[in-house]
């Protein structure tokens, strides 16, 4: 299974403003973004919206918090995580969230939370990597043999 792929590229807006918090000494910001799809089938233009929720850790968990409010546009590159529980009727539940590794702020100043994190005045957008952190999501060993 070494050769499965787990990657996922979004755009969308966050549908609320971040929550942050701190993990044994690491910062965890989640958020929700809505990604929109417009269709056209039999001769009818038609719109979906999707909202994922995702959750960025380290310096990119600082800067969302910091610079993006509800309504900010962000493109985001990471990966699905899956987190398994036990409800309180013993039944087993699971929820699929993106872990942002990298992304980028989108859109001018004068949109909705328009933070301007190291970005050039004539683009209007700015990036992060988690590749410049050293500090991804905690817990995670890169030596699992699957």
């Amino acid at each position: 299974m070494a050769n499965d792929i787990n990657r996922v590229t979004l755009v969308g807006r966050l549908t609320r403003d971040p929550e942050f918090k701190t993990v044994n000494g690491t910062s965890l910001v989640n958020f929700s973004l809505a990604n929109g799809r417009t269709y056209v089938t039999g001769g009818e233009k038609k719109e979906e919206t999707h909202f994922f929720d995702c959750e960025a850790w380290g310096k990119g968990a600082d800067i969302i918090q910091q610079y993006c409010k509800k309504g900010k546009q962000l493109v985001i590159e990471g990966r699905l995580k899956q987190d398994t529980w036990e409800t309180m009727e013993g039944k087993k539940a699971s929820r699929i969230r993106i872990v942002v590794e990298n992304f980028q702020m989108i859109g001018g100043a004068r949109e909705n939370g328009g933070g301007e994190y190291g970005s050039s005045a004539s683009s209007g957008a700015s990036s992060y990597s988690s590749a410049q952190d050293d500090m991804g999501s905690p817990g995670m060993d890169d030596d699992i043999p699957f």
